[in-house]
């Protein structure tokens, strides 16, 4: 009997007793699902509650330590986040076939939190490192963030050639096209940037932040009815929010009820 049980112990040691990756991977998939989904009922606790379960069960999915970060972000314990997305960066090597580009994702996400910090330098490096991952699906989000780098620091050059690296991997992405309108306004090429906002409304008419970024060079140039027109398309879309509230002001402004 002894013996009988010292060979069930070596054979547990070289073979594993417990539950593979990928058998811990199918339960993890299906709490980061639900997580998601109380996400876009914008329950941050509960979906904080499932991304929790879902790391006790499975310590090495980095889509669970992605979601953890977005999550931690969206209640500011930024610190936390990045952690978080260090942990999903060194775990993405799990979800290759299943998940191509994850590294690329947690790298851009933890280069957005340190933007928020102004660590700029160290955003700028995770950009990079985003870009480095050959899998990224989407290398555009990561040119647009390193073009807004240089949009807060002025550096209108260098925003403008990430944007046009980012509309080449992606011609119909509307937040460079916006971004490059501000760039222009940089430049004091305020006609270009009608151009670009105007790209940017064609690949997204419901983009608000461009509809806004068109009516205030239209007041500047005071053409009056071009503004009108892009202001009542603010409050429209966003009523409530912080720019169809000043939208609404500035309507007003012009005399408009």
């Amino acid at each position: 009997m002894k013996k009988i049980i010292i060979l069930a112990l070596v054979v547990c040691i070289f073979t594993g007793c417990s539950t593979t990756f990928n058998e811990k991977r199918q339960t993890s998939r299906s709490m980061l699902g639900f997580a998601m989904l109380k996400l876009t009922e914008n329950d941050i606790d509960g979906a904080l509650f499932e991304l929790n379960k879902a790391k006790e069960v499975n310590p090495k999915d980095a889509e669970v330590y992605y979601g953890l970060a977005l999550v931690c972000k969206e209640l500011g314990r930024n610190v936390q986040a990045i952690e978080y997305c260090n942990k999903a960066i060194k775990y993405s090597g799990k979800l290759k076939e299943e998940h191509p580009g994850i590294k690329g994702e947690a790298y851009n996400l933890k280069g957005i939190i340190l933007f928020s910090q102004r660590e700029n330098d160290d955003a700028l490096s995770a950009f990079d490192r985003a870009l480095d991952d050959e899998s990224y699906q989407t290398p555009e989000y990561a040119w647009k963030n390193i073009a807004e780098v240089y949009i807060s620091l002025k550096d209108a050059d260098k925003a403008k050639k990430a944007l046009e690296e980012s509309l080449s991997d992606n011609t119909h992405y509307a937040p460079a096209w916006e971004a490059l309108s501000r760039v222009y306004i940089i430049k004091g090429e305020r006609d270009t940037a009608i151009n670009a906002l105007e790209h940017a409304v064609f690949e997204f008419p419901g983009y608000t932040e461009a509809h806004w970024g068109l009516s205030q060079i239209y007041i500047e140039k005071g053409q009056k009815s071009e503004a009108i027109s892009h202001l009542k398309e603010v409050v429209k879309l966003d009523e409530k929010g912080s720019y169809g509230q000043a939208a609404s002001k500035k309507l007003r402004e012009l005399g408009v009820e």
